[in-house]
């Protein structure tokens, strides 16, 4: 398999803005026609053989689908959070490598800038650019544990550190993390500097108790140790950003341990006292689903959630998008199918030609992927969609292949209160 070797270099004086000012949108805007069905209008897609520079990698893995290890450099890989910047670039950031504490190591903790070149039905190449990264850092010491690079004056932050799985960036340009070991909210600068110790987890059923999970850093360490309530692998998978910046909405992915009614927790941050409010929410799995992948809002009080099941590789699969609407505090939220990722409208058959094996890749197109985790609110009537593909283990579009990263749009049939 042919391999892209990046070399991406951190400009520590790179910010953002000045990637927006320089280089504005130039990619082609596809007029928004009227469509019946949820309609694929953009696909690009990532080839799973791209690193960037870095240390090589997957010295504890043991690889899979024809991917092994020494990986030479880092693999850009599992996207778990991704955002539209002004220029028609995102930004995607990856999870924690490998899939385990105890095997990403060396695993080195990234948000990527990406530009796709999106093939519509007016033309585009479907591939996808990597721009630059921002290294994740913890050089001010503000982690109160032991992390992998303890004793260096960088403390680059790695996937054995943290599994961060959504993302936000607040109005002064800082972003927010939403991780699953802890389950903590981490907040970092434009250049992936650590500003606050990690955010702990109030249980909003008893506030003077923190949510931990088995994987909990501060419990390894035995410092106030808390028996585990939440799922191992089932922190914050998801997590929205108030319309007016003011609140976070991290969502748990499963139920607490021991919780058989299906109902995930939504919590609310409030980003100018940097605290959680103690107001809280339920998200209701469906009977097929057993985990979320993400969560978006629309307005202030509806938003669109993620929900899938654990399968990839099949057609029958249930993956599904779902508009939610936040009523009282302590109550679930009213959910209403939206999009079913399984099957989309797609006329002008724009994955391109299919290899053997691949499947929902014809007119009607599908999204047969474990893990879907990323939601992009284009406009009332488009949604961009990226997957994380477990790299190297997922393959779901094709039993025999290690999943790509792909990015896809979905124009809708009717507009969201947006």
């Amino acid at each position: 398999m042919k391999k892209n070797y990046l070399v991406i270099l951190i400009l520590a004086s790179l910010g953002l803005s000045a990637c927006e000012n320089e280089d504005q949108d130039q990619t082609v805007s596809v007029p928004e026609e009227a469509v019946t069905v949820p309609t694929l209008i953009s696909f690009a897609r990532l080839d799973v053989d791209t690193y960037a520079a870095g240390p090589d990698s997957g010295a504890a893995v043991k690889g899979a689908n024809g991917i092994f290890p020494p990986f030479k450099g880092q693999p850009v890989q599992g996207f778990s959070g991704a955002l539209k910047n002004p220029d028609g670039s995102y930004m995607a950031m990856a999870d924690n490598g490998f899939g385990a504490q105890d095997n990403s190591a060396d695993f080195l903790l990234r948000i990527y800038q990406i530009k796709p070149d999106f093939k519509t039905k007016n033309g585009g190449t479907a591939k996808v650019q990597v721009q630059r990264f921002i290294q994740l850092s913890d050089p001010n010491k503000k982690i109160p544990f032991n992390i992998v690079h303890q004793n260096t004056a960088e403390r680059l932050l790695t996937g054995a550190d943290f599994d961060p799985e959504s993302l936000q960036r607040a109005a002064d340009g800082s972003y927010w993390i939403g991780e699953e070991f802890g389950p903590y909210l981490l907040h970092f600068d434009q250049n992936g500097i650590l500003l606050d110790a990690p955010f702990t987890l109030p249980n909003p059923l008893n506030p003077s108790q923190e949510l931990r999970s088995p994987q909990n850093q501060l419990n390894k360490a035995n410092i106030n140790y808390v028996e585990p309530l939440v799922q191992r692998s089932a922190g914050f998978e998801g997590m929205a950003l108030s319309k007016d910046g003011r609140y976070l909405y991290p969502l748990l992915e499963k139920p607490l341990l021991g919780d058989r009614s299906g109902q995930l927790i939504i919590s609310k941050f409030d980003l100018q006292k940097k605290a959680y409010t103690g107001e809280y929410y339920y998200f209701k799995l469906a009977d097929k689903a057993t985990n979320i992948g993400d969560f978006q809002m629309i307005n202030a009080n509806e938003g669109i959630i993620i929900e899938r099941d654990g399968s990839q590789n099949k057609l029958d699969g249930y993956k599904k998008l779902i508009h939610v609407k936040l009523k009282g505090v302590g109550e679930a939220v009213e959910r209403t199918d939206l999009v079913d990722l399984m099957k989309i409208a797609n006329p002008n058959k724009l994955y391109g030609t299919a290899r053997d094996g691949d499947i929902a890749t014809g007119e009607t197109f599908g999204f047969p992927f474990e893990t879907i985790e990323d939601v992009i609110i284009e406009s009332p009537t488009v949604l961009t969609i990226l997957n994380d593909n477990n790299f190297p283990g997922s393959s779901g579009r094709n039993a025999k292949r290690a999943d790509d990263n792909e990015v896809i749009k979905i124009q809708l049939p009717k507009k969201l209160n947006f």
